[in-house]
């Protein structure tokens, strides 16, 4: 492990983690497509949940490394059912996104079962397609366990610090992209929307497919 380790002072290193971080998410990729299909066509609260769960994954994983699970990390990372679930879910994300109008966003008592069941189905759905996206793995395999080492030379507040970083990161990124999905849908047409969030699940179910057809085939090749 010593050919990953960042050799950084503390606040260089918090520095370098915060930027690593916020430059990786910015990138577009499965995570932001979902977050962006879930604040536009159901509520910026579901795009929230969502990330969340992302985010717990995050730190799990962040935990489990600084505890010397990288090689069995890197193992699930590799196993073709992890592309394969990966796939089902953008599937999903993206099939829904095609069938369903953008939610009316309306508020009220009765409404709170309907919402705590989003909540809950969004923060599964980012703990999935995060567990399930094959680059996620590998940056937590390789940056992210580069980090973590270059970190554990400072002790435990070292760690603390760099987990703030790379979760500051993410939150410095989706925080101002959400705000502005949320007052942009509110600017759009009806039907632009609607057309925005097909757009995205069209994207989702092309990238579904793709992934999910690779897990079947190496899932195939390696066991059947």
């Amino acid at each position: 492990m010593s050919g990953l380790t960042v050799p950084l002072s503390l606040p260089a290193l918090v520095v370098a983690g915060f930027l690593v971080s916020l430059a990786t998410v910015a990138v577009p990729g499965p995570i932001t497509l979902v977050a962006s299909r879930l604040a536009i066509s159901r509520h910026i609260a579901s795009a929230v949940w969502f990330l969340v769960g992302v985010t717990t994954l995050d730190v799990a994983l962040f935990t489990a490394l600084a505890s010397g699970a990288a090689p069995v990390l890197r193992e699930i990372g590799a196993l073709p059912v992890v592309e394969l679930f990966g796939g089902i879910a953008l599937l999903w994300g993206g099939i829904t996104s095609l069938r369903a109008a953008p939610a009316k966003r309306r508020h009220g008592p009765a409404l709170d079962d309907v919402e705590e069941r989003r909540a809950l189905s969004s923060f599964l759905l980012g703990l999935l397609v995060a567990a399930a996206n094959p680059h996620y793995w590998i940056w937590w395999v390789t940056a992210g366990l580069a980090f973590v080492e270059a970190a554990r030379a400072h002790g435990a507040s070292g760690l603390a610090w760099m987990l703030g970083a790379l979760v500051g990161g993410v939150v410095a990124w989706y925080v101002p992209l959400l705000w502005a999905l949320s007052h942009g849908s509110k600017l759009l047409p009806e039907r632009a929307e609607r057309i925005v969030v097909r757009g995205m699940g069209i994207v989702l179910v092309v990238l579904g497919a793709g992934l999910a057809g690779l897990g079947a085939w190496r899932f195939y090749a390696a066991y059947l």
